[in-house]
């Protein structure tokens, strides 16, 4: 029994407490209006209803959810994929890496975007439990075989950090789960249950024990057994890193500046409410000379000669001012999502040094994607029996790259008239830059080329001017 199992870690409340805003945003307006005053004060005169009618009619302009699914887009473009590892993950369990229909490339995307929120989302190297020795066909043939489970902040509930042979490593792990259960007493129905996964590296092995609150609101063991793992198979990605296991918000800044959007954007449809509806002032008259109907059906009379009838409107030079404010908080936001894709400052020879090496925000992030992903495939490799090999993942990091101008396709031409430049790479460098659709087959091409152009034999184009071009390309691509 345990009145603590439950209770989520300061380390990780920290966390959600961090991320809550960006959640709220993410989620659109309808989590924008459950936070209410957290994030649309109310104003110190404004009466509930007020406030209640003003919450409702605010939408959000979400500048942090579009960066998010834009950068996201830009390193998924291509796919993710495994370019060296055991051929049954390669063939076989990438089209269904989590058991549940998705594939490498899809759960690493899911993956990548909720790790811009908290800062490090986690990916879990799983496998079902065998009762029973079992053989490696016995495990296929069953479909016992390891999976991949992704876990955001919210799902770990606290972690503990021990040096096992002089690397930190996790010792002790907790994670949050929800399980449904058929109803034993509907077959229509489940249930609902909520539990608590606790693992713990011992030696050599990693030991299991689920949770679950009997009625009494007491935390028991309701499972428990060991697994043949050697350490807790959870990798976390860090999108933004700030210690072993944990990170901040990528976005932040940007964040507040949405935020600062939705409360103005709520003054503006406030103010301009105001200004479209006119009031009727009427003087010289008693108030208690009845009702009065406006209508063009109707007159107004009264005895008073100096009474006089006149609609009093907003002028709206506030309006103005928010249209221009809202503006520049739309430019903001912009501006701050487009800082993923600026390259970080280095020297001159650092550069040269690694000529390759990408320094943006948005590709350091694709590269510890890379990485995790990586260490999980040899995980799940270790869990399924399969030969331990070092397993390459390839993750796009080529979002920067601009498409081929008109000028620079002339001068890759007359560097392959010339020999300075191969056929087979100026394919390449078409299709990297999204010239030529990726998936084309540079060698089939080429073979086609050579059989429906025996022109481009003993044959030198002339590749000046845009005549030349055009004529290049005719002739190289048949």
């Amino acid at each position: 029994m345990s009145d603590t199992v439950n209770k989520r870690s300061a380390v990780m409340a920290a966390m959600i407490e961090a991320s809550a805003k960006g959640r709220a945003l993410s989620a659109g307006t309808d989590a924008m209006r459950k936070g209410a005053e957290q994030f649309l004060p109310k104003f110190k005169a404004e009466l509930k209803e007020d406030y209640d009618a003003r919450l409702q009619t605010s939408w959000l302009f979400n500048g942090l959810g579009k960066t998010v699914k834009d950068m996201t887009g830009k390193v998924f473009s291509k796919p993710v994929t495994i370019s060296k590892g055991p051929s049954r993950i390669v063939d076989e369990w990438q089209k269904d890496i989590n058991m549940q229909g998705q594939d490498l490339s899809t759960f690493a995307k899911e993956v990548f975007q909720d790790g811009f929120i908290p800062g490090v989302s986690y990916i879990m190297v799983d496998a079902p439990r065998r009762e029973v020795e079992t053989t490696r066909e016995q495990a296929n043939t069953q479909g016992l075989r390891p999976y991949l489970v992704h876990l955001t902040v919210e799902d770990v509930l606290g972690f503990k950090t021990e040096m096992f042979n002089n690397v930190l490593s996790l010792s002790m792990l907790r994670i949050s789960e929800t399980v449904h259960e058929d109803d034993p007493k509907d077959e229509f129905t489940q249930i609902k249950t909520e539990q608590i996964r606790v693992l713990t590296r011992l030696e050599g092995v990693v030991s299991v024990r689920i949770y679950r609150e009997n009625d009494k609101k007491k935390w028991l063991i309701y499972d428990q057994y060991l697994t043949n793992a050697q350490e807790i198979t959870v990798i976390p990605f860090y999108a933004q890193r700030t210690g072993f296991f944990t990170g901040e918000p990528v976005l932040n800044d940007l964040a507040d500046v949405n935020i600062a959007h939705w409360g103005k954007q709520s003054d503006y449809d406030n103010i301009s409410h105001v200004a479209n509806v006119a009031i009727l002032h009427i003087s010289g008259r008693r108030a208690d000379e009845g009702d009065i109907v406006i209508s063009p059906a109707t007159a107004i009379t009264s005895e008073d000669p100096d009474a006089k009838m006149e609609y009093v409107e907003h002028k709206g030079h506030a309006i103005g001012a928010l249209e221009r404010g809202l503006l520049r908080l739309e430019n903001q936001m912009q501006a701050l999502g487009l800082q993923l894709l600026v390259e970080s400052n280095e020297t001159a020879t650092g550069a040269t040094l690694d000529a390759k090496k990408e320094t943006s925000t948005l590709a350091m992030m694709a590269d510890n994607l890379k990485d995790a992903l990586e260490q999980a495939l040899e995980w799940m490799a270790f869990y399924g029996g399969l030969d331990e090999s070092v397993i390459e993942v390839e993750v796009n990091k080529e979002f920067g790259v601009a498409p081929l101008t008109a000028q620079e396709i002339q001068v890759m031409q007359m560097d392959v008239q010339l020999g300075l430049f191969s056929e087979v790479a100026y394919y390449e460098e078409r299709k990297r830059r999204g010239f030529i659709n990726p998936d084309l087959s540079t060698e089939e091409d080429m073979d086609a080329v050579a059989k429906q152009s025996p022109k481009l034999e003993g044959e030198a184009l002339d590749l000046t001017g845009p005549s030349g071009v055009d004529a290049a390309l005719a002739a190289l691509n048949g």
